[in-house]
């Protein structure tokens, strides 16, 4: 059997393996492959598996097959126009594909992007924002130096001071192979001072058959008084597997929000590092996981204030149908000295499946006397009472539960302050608790109804 340590070996060998013949994409992504590399060795040689069982998906048990992996940095061809299938694209964005690894920018985003906007492959960062770029990518945990040392491919997002991209940009994750496969992927957020931006990431699997893991990391530096939101919807097949992971550092008056949405897909985990660093920053995280058969999503949060007057919120919802499984381990860290801070962490879960398995671990670590900080979780089933009212109301048994399911689930999505992204989501939700494809064409004709609403 694999150890955990080996699991990862098996990449940082095959990249040092190919080291000398590889040819990069540029001089400045070899600069990125090498010191993932050396991070990377670290890191694996530091894991340890967690002893307490509240994760129940681990890097090793994602990384433990043996994937194939773009090493040479081969370009990965796409049909843009059939890749942008996702009913979600009704919303009136700046889109664009990421095919495996491979940014693909449409004509409708590079012709329309804003003043003092720029969105470009990390292949070719301008000069003057390479530093910078390079900063954001020091990040050194396990996901984020193994997703540098692979990268061939990544997407800059750069708002200059005072920058408005008035409609979101949309990056639709395309995994497509006829062969189990890794794909790299890396985003980079550089939000100036006072800048503003709305991103929606949409993930699909093409093979109903052929086992993917994505490995996506994203970085995003918000400076004094920027906002950035983030928005993140999983409809992948039951065969794929995803190792997401989110690094976000905000300055003071910054605001920033995040929101995953898992609606299908295989095995999947989600790693927070949130690191509020100024004076009166507003964080905001979501989660909402419908699960069934065999599907696991993890979401594991560490949001640390170093800083006053900071408030932030974390609500994170599960229903669990069949034997799927749940995990949530979310720690708010507090330092001295940052007083004033206001946190709240949530996470409420519904086990509907006679087997279904949820794991909560809320924490708090407070180092600082002048706070206000609550965190609690709840798992539990439908109320009986709730369904016996409406079925004897005439409501059909199925009917009752995909309602009270929706109602549970409400909060989240209202909590998302993009109004015409939030009433697509009521749709998908609704469609997805009924049985419906994990498409979201399925919902695509709903969607053009409120189209005149963007």
């Amino acid at each position: 059997m694999m150890s955990h340590a080996d699991s990862f070996k098996q990449y940082t060998a095959l990249w040092h393996e190919h080291r000398a013949g590889r040819k990069s994409a540029s001089d400045f992504i070899d600069g990125i492959n090498r010191r993932g590399y050396e991070a990377a060795v670290k890191a694996a040689e530091a894991y340890h598996s967690d002893p307490t069982g509240v994760e129940p998906v681990s890097p090793h048990a994602l990384a433990a097959p043996d994937y194939g992996v773009n090493i040479f940095g081969v370009d990965t061809p796409a049909d843009i126009d059939s890749a942008l299938r996702c009913g979600v694209t009704t919303i009136n964005s700046l889109p664009a594909v990421v095919a495996n690894d491979s940014f693909l920018p449409t004509d409708e985003l590079t012709v329309n992007l804003p003043e003092g906007v720029t969105v470009c492959s990390l292949r070719s960062v301008p000069a003057h924002l390479q530093k910078a770029v390079a900063k954001a990518l020091e990040t050194t945990d396990l996901a984020s130096a193994l997703n540098a040392m692979l990268l061939s491919d990544g997407v800059l997002v750069h708002l200059a001071k005072g920058a408005h991209l008035e409609r979101p940009l949309q990056l639709v994750n395309i995994a497509a192979s006829t062969s189990p496969m890794l794909s790299a992927r890396r985003i980079v957020i550089l939000a100036d001072e006072g800048s503003d931006m709305r991103l929606l990431l949409c993930d699909h699997t093409l093979s109903e058959t052929v086992e993917q893991l994505s490995l996506e990391v994203i970085d995003v530096l918000v400076a004094p008084n920027a906002s950035v939101e983030l928005y993140d919807i999983e409809e992948n097949t039951s065969v794929s597997r995803r190792w997401w992971r989110l690094n976000v550092h905000q300055a003071a008056d910054s605001r920033f929000s995040a929101h995953t949405i898992y609606l299908h897909g295989g095995i999947t985990r989600n790693e927070y590092n949130i690191n509020v660093e100024g004076d009166h920053a507003e964080t905001v995280l979501g989660g909402l996981a419908i699960c069934a058969g065999a599907q696991i999503v993890d979401n594991q949060v560490t949001l640390r204030h170093s800083a006053c007057h900071c408030t932030s919120r974390q609500l994170f919802k599960n229903a669990l149908y069949d034997e799927s499984r749940g995990g949530f381990g979310g720690k708010i860290i507090v330092e001295e000295g940052a007083a004033f801070t206001d946190a709240v962490q949530t996470n409420r879960n519904l086990l509907i499946g006679e087997t279904a398995r949820m794991t909560a671990a809320p924490q708090l670590e407070i180092y600082c006397d002048e706070v206000k900080c609550g965190h609690g979780a709840t798992t539990g089933q439908l109320d009986d009472r709730a369904m016996f009212y409406m079925q004897s109301r005439g409501i059909p048994a199925t009917e009752a539960r995909n309602m009270l399911t929706q109602a549970f689930m409400a909060d989240v999505i209202d909590n998302i302050s993009y109004e015409v992204l939030r009433q697509r989501l009521h749709v998908l939700v609704e469609k997805r608790l009924s049985g419906a494809a994990a498409s979201c064409d399925a919902c695509a004709s709903a969607c053009r109804s409120i189209k005149n609403q963007d």
